[in-house]
């Protein structure tokens, strides 16, 4: 009897075993159907169309976790339209305007963390579009943990830029002149950096942190008066393309370990400068500091 129970017991086991990954694979089936099920039915819309009205100024106060985010102009007539979308009610961001100041703050934030169970998959999904009014000046605070980013200011009146985010991969344009003369200032943990048309940028001041990732900085376009820019690199590749017109003065600080490219430069003892410096109507000084990684300055043909 006793070895009867026993053989009963061993095919009991041997049948539980056959079907356990069966039913494993049916119930990841399962989850992921309820996950992507519940995405379709909670993903939340919030669009809010602000117009311009005496407003002059406008500073935008942005803290974004992660997701998806776009900023372009608008029409005139509009200050500002936002398309926020968003993965749950426990994304929904916040939002405050006083539209009794004619210098009011637009802030839009993320909600903060109540724990650490987020779920980053589902914060990805956010994806915020805002249009800002071309017709008034603009300072931006940006700030964000790892999202993606299309950062046209094309157009826009740009009086300053503040932008600090810790991954992911951005793209900034200006293509056309910004009338405003701004401070700009980029900090980058991990995040691949693509900039294109910064001396259309107008800027007087441009800092530039850059952490793990990679960044292509392209100083092309028109650029009227005299310029610095600060550079910080640490581990990454970065890459720096100048416009022909420029007169560029550079000078670096760093260790055999961070070794700098550099064409059609002069040397002047630890500085270098390009060859049109004395004669350009422009010009752009450069302090490069490295840290463990390539940096490649070249010319734009």
């Amino acid at each position: 009897m006793r070895r009867s129970c026993i053989v009963l017991l061993s095919a009991l086991l041997v049948v539980a075993c056959r079907e356990r990954p069966a039913d494993r694979d049916r119930e990841a089936d399962r989850r992921r159907e309820s996950r992507a099920s519940r995405a379709a039915s909670e993903e939340l819309v919030i669009r809010q169309t602000i117009a311009l009205t005496n407003q002059t100024a406008l500073r935008l106060d942005l803290e974004y976790a992660a997701g998806r985010l776009d900023v372009e102009p608008a029409s005139d007539g509009v200050l500002a339209e936002l398309d926020l979308r968003f993965s749950s009610e426990e994304h929904r961001p916040t939002i405050d305007f006083d539209s009794t100041s004619t210098s009011p703050t637009l802030w839009i934030h993320s909600p903060k963390r109540r724990n650490d169970n987020v779920d980053l998959d589902r914060l990805r999904d956010n994806h915020w579009r805002l249009k800002l009014s071309p017709q008034i000046p603009i300072t931006f605070d940006i700030e964000g943990g790892a999202f993606d980013a299309l950062l046209d200011f094309s157009g826009l009146k740009v009086a300053s830029l503040n932008l600090d985010v810790g991954a992911g991969e951005l793209d900034i344009e200006f293509r056309e002149p910004n009338p405003e003369t701004p401070n700009l200032r980029i900090n980058s943990g991990a995040a691949s950096i693509d900039a294109r048309g910064l001396c259309y940028a107008n800027f007087r001041s441009f800092i530039f942190n850059g952490g793990a990732g990679k960044s292509d900085l392209s100083f092309d376009g028109d650029y009227q008066g005299e310029g610095e820019v600060e550079m910080n690199f640490g581990v990454g590749v970065n890459s720096v393309a100048l416009s022909r017109a420029l007169g560029v003065r550079v000078r670096k600080e760093g260790s055999f370990l961070s070794p700098i490219s550099l064409r059609d430069f002069v040397k002047q003892g630890d500085t270098y400068y390009s060859e049109n410096y004395d004669t350009a109507q422009s010009k752009l000084d450069f302090y490069i500091k490295m840290g463990v990684g390539h940096t490649s300055i070249r010319w734009i043909k």
